[in-house]
């Protein structure tokens, strides 16, 4: 085999290992607990229960020039809801789908942290 063709085999194969669509550690020491907002858990982020997912900042969180952080948004006021609690899904991920941070292959990084 050709040396360049070596090279390119080495790098397909290198980019193909990092395109897998991994599973997350979802394995959080809460088991089936409830989570309340601003639950805090290393890797995860701050769990925002009425929209029951992992946010990178805390639920009603102020930021001056943007106002209140909930669920990957920012509001002028704080976000009001009667759900306190929730249980993370199976399909809750690391810090969410809903604007935070994946740990996953090529083209996945950084969003919604305007």
């Amino acid at each position: 085999m050709k040396k360049s063709r070596l090279v390119t085999l080495v790098i397909s194969g290198a980019l193909l290992a990092g395109c897998e669509d991994r599973p997350v550690n979802r394995d959080w020491q809460y088991g089936d607990q409830p989570l309340t907002n601003n639950t805090y858990s290393p890797g995860h982020g701050y769990w925002h229960a009425p929209y029951h997912d992992w946010f990178p900042y805390p639920y009603n969180s102020y930021y001056p020039g943007q106002g209140y952080y909930h669920g990957g948004n920012y509001s002028m006021t704080p976000h009001a809801s009667d759900i306190i609690s929730s249980r993370p899904s199976s399909s809750s991920s690391s810090r969410g789908t809903s604007g935070s941070i994946s740990r996953g292959g090529f083209g996945r990084g950084v969003s919604g942290l305007s």
